[in-house]
C-alpha cells in the first residue's frame, strides 16, 4: 500500500470531516426530540398546542436525514446486494463501486448540490417563508440543507472513489473496517 499513502492520506482526511459532520448532525435529535415532548405535554396535559413545533419537527427530521447520508455512505450503511458483493473479491467490488460512482453517483451529487443550491438561494433572496403554516417560518435554512447534502455526499464519494481505486490496483481494501466503517 505504500505506493497510494497519499490517496489514502486524501481519504482519511475527508472521512474524518464526514464523521465530524456526521456526529454534529446527530446532536439535532435533541432539539428535536425536546421540542416534540414540549408539544405533547403543552398539547395534552396544558391544552395549549404550539404553532412551531410541527414545522421544526419537520424541518430538522428532514435537515437530520438529508445531513446523515454521507456519514452513512462512509460507514457502508446504504443498500447495496450484498447477496453477490459479498463474494466477489474487493477488486471487482471496488471496479463495480467505481463504476457507479461515475456513472451514476457523482452526477447526481453535483447537480443536487447545483440545484440545490439555487433553490436556496431563491429562498434566501426573496424571503421565502411556509405559507401552510401559522408559525410562517423562513425556509432558507431548511433549503440550505440541499446543496450542503450534495457537497458532503459528493467530497465523500471522492473518498470512496480512491479507496476503490487503491482497491483495484492492490486487491484489498486500503483502510481496516475500524478505520472507515463495517465493509
Amino acid at each position: 500500500m505504500q505506493n497510494y499513502d497519499g490517496l489514502i492520506a486524501f481519504s482519511k482526511k475527508i472521512d474524518r470531516f464526514t464523521s465530524l459532520a456526521g456526529n454534529i448532525v446527530g446532536w439535532m435529535l435533541i432539539p428535536m426530540i425536546l421540542g416534540l415532548t414540549y408539544e405533547v405535554v403543552a398539547r395534552y396535559a396544558f391544552g395549549a398546542p404550539t404553532i412551531w413545533a410541527y414545522d421544526m419537527t419537520f424541518m430538522l427530521y428532514g435537515a437530520f436525514f438529508m445531513l446523515g447520508a454521507s456519514y452513512t455512505l462512509q460507514k457502508k450503511g446504504h443498500i447495496r446486494t450484498d447477496m453477490f458483493y459479498d463474494n466477489w473479491p474487493p477488486r471487482k467490488q471496488a471496479l463495480v463501486d467505481l463504476v457507479c460512482y461515475i456513472l451514476f453517483f457523482y452526477p447526481f451529487t453535483l447537480i443536487f448540490l447545483i440545484e440545490g443550491w439555487e433553490y436556496f438561494y431563491k429562498a434566501f433572496t426573496t424571503d421565502e417563508r411556509f405559507v401552510s403554516s401559522p408559525w410562517m417560518a423562513i425556509t432558507w435554512p431548511f433549503k440550505l440543507v440541499l446543496p450542503l447534502s450534495g457537497f458532503l455526499l459528493f467530497i465523500q464519494g471522492l473518498s470512496e472513489g480512491g479507496k476503490c481505486l487503491v482497491a483495484i490496483r492492490s486487491n484489498q481494501w486500503p483502510l481496516e473496517p475500524s478505520e472507515n466503517g463495517a465493509r
